[in-house]
């Protein structure tokens, strides 16, 4: 920097010599397109030089402010680095380091007519083989919390829930070495029993095992009342395979990137071929409904950044792992029939924490064969949990939600929807599926239902999941968790 003051300092000297010495130099023309005049021989050439400094500066400068901007970040970040590597380690702080409590969350939902099917469901086949895979795993210090949902149609709801509790304890014991927590409709009820004599009526009711975002907070829940570092959820149709994933999964949670302090992180889904992106679409009548081109699009942009951690608009809920100060403030909204994992990254945000996509978090996804009933419902909830979805955003959101789940959150939403059903029903009607293609028109009455404000109602609850993640941590809380202890 010293060298170009003393450039222009040069520079100046020189001007003020050669403007002194023809200061009585004739006037000299100049002819511009079709001007032309007459001026001092020292003008013509200040203003010339006048003009090639102002035009460098202009040019100059912007790159001046985008290299001081970079340079910044960089030393703030070398900063931060500097004093993770540097700092001495107060007494017994490796030992915490290495005794950071984890806990391995796997809802699991077991759909029966009666408790005698319950040993060839395809849904405990799945549960079985993913906690099976977490053999795999070289660090073993874990709990695994199972939070299970019994949905059953059929006989007397009590006895059924505890005969299926018995067989399920029995099958996970036979297999599973390690901490296990399984919790049930059973202990379900007693939890409730207990939060309504403390106030929490309301937050009761939406206490349950039934629905995706109520069952992973459930999950939470057994993971505050265990005192958990690092709760990491993981779906029932998914297997580890990578031996270092639970270290994989704790890495940079509570330290800083890019100036953000992490506090969760997402990652992908490896398909059976081994691949990450989603097949093409196939189904005609979702061509204005194609999520899988938008979310392809966002794998693209992750899968291609120099960073292992990247910022991303949506999240994959059953390879997710949450730091204990993220989801003892923040829970899942129970509100929202499904996409309750993109929504969770919406939510966090507005609350100032960041949760970020890991790009070598994977694990592998082998879910069953999708039927038509799969992509129905798939339908029917997506319409629901778009629509709530925008009411929360209505009024902007902190994160870039472009390009999804962005592209259902706009005003082209109500006429996708009402295309979309339409399509679905002419696919049923062509194939003279009467009753299936009724059903898929009558999800055109979702669009025109009376919506109530998400956050509000979300706002509520999350009041509630403050305090009662400080009452599970009491006594009456142990007293429960010894009944779910394998």
């Amino acid at each position: 920097m010293q060298f170009f003051y003393w450039l222009a300092f040069f520079l100046v000297i020189v001007m003020v010599i050669f403007a002194v010495q023809n200061s009585t130099a004739p006037p000299a023309g100049v002819k511009f397109l079709v001007w032309r005049f007459e001026t001092s021989l020292i003008y013509t050439i200040s203003g010339s030089i006048g003009i090639g400094v102002l035009m460098t500066l202009i040019f100059w400068i912007p790159r001046f402010i985008k290299a001081s901007i970079r340079s910044k970040e960089l030393k703030k970040r070398i900063v931060n680095l500097e004093r993770v590597l540097n700092r001495r380690a107060a007494p017994g702080e490796e030992q915490t380091r290495r005794a950071t409590k984890k806990a391995i969350i796997i809802p699991v939902y077991l759909k029966f007519n009666q408790p005698e099917e319950l040993p060839y469901l395809e849904e405990l086949s799945l549960a079985k083989r993913a906690i099976q895979s977490l053999k795999i795993l070289k660090d073993q210090d874990f709990t695994l919390i199972l939070p299970v949902c019994f949905d059953s149609n059929g006989g007397d709801e009590g006895v059924s829930s505890l005969e299926t509790d018995r067989f399920l304890r029995k099958e996970v014991y036979n297999f599973r070495e390690g901490k296990t927590i399984l919790f049930s409709s059973h202990h379900l009820k007693i939890l409730r029993r207990f939060l309504d004599q403390r106030g929490f009526r309301k937050f009761s009711s939406l206490t349950d095992l039934k629905g995706f975002s109520k069952i992973r907070n459930i999950g939470l829940l057994l993971a505050q009342a265990l005192s958990m570092d690092v709760s990491i959820f993981i779906d029932s149709d998914e297997v580890v395979e990578d031996p270092d994933y639970l270290e994989i999964a704790c890495e940079y949670l509570k330290q800083s990137w890019s100036g953000k302090l992490v506090s969760g992180k997402g990652g992908f889904y490896i398909n059976p071929d081994g691949t990450i992106l989603l097949p093409s679409e196939r189904l005609w009548w979702r061509v204005l409904w194609n999520k899988t081109k938008w979310m392809n699009h966002i794998w693209k942009e992750t899968l291609s950044s120099k960073d292992r951690l990247v910022p991303s608009p949506m999240l994959l809920g059953g390879n997710l792992v949450l730091h204990r100060d993220l989801y003892r403030n923040i829970p899942f909204d129970p509100y929202i029939p499904r996409g309750e994992d993109t929504d969770y990254l919406i939510n966090a945000s507005e609350f100032g924490f960041t949760i970020l996509f890991d790009k070598e978090l994977r694990l592998r996804h082998l879910h069953p064969k999708r039927t038509e009933v799969f992509y129905q419902n798939e339908l029917r909830g997506d319409i629901e949990r778009f629509l709530y979805e925008r009411g929360k955003t209505k009024a902007g959101s902190v994160i870039n939600l472009d390009p999804y789940p962005g592209y259902f959150l706009n005003w082209t939403l109500y006429p996708k929807a009402i295309l979309t059903c339409l399509y679905l029903g002419l696919d049923y009607l062509v194939r003279r599926e009467w009753k299936e293609a009724m059903k898929s028109i009558d999800n055109i009455r979702l669009i025109f239902q009376k919506k109530s404000g998400g956050w509000s109602r979300y706002l509520e609850f999350k009041a509630d999941w403050e305090k009662v993640m400080e009452e599970v941590q009491r006594k009456w809380m142990v007293e429960i968790l010894k009944s779910c202890w394998l």
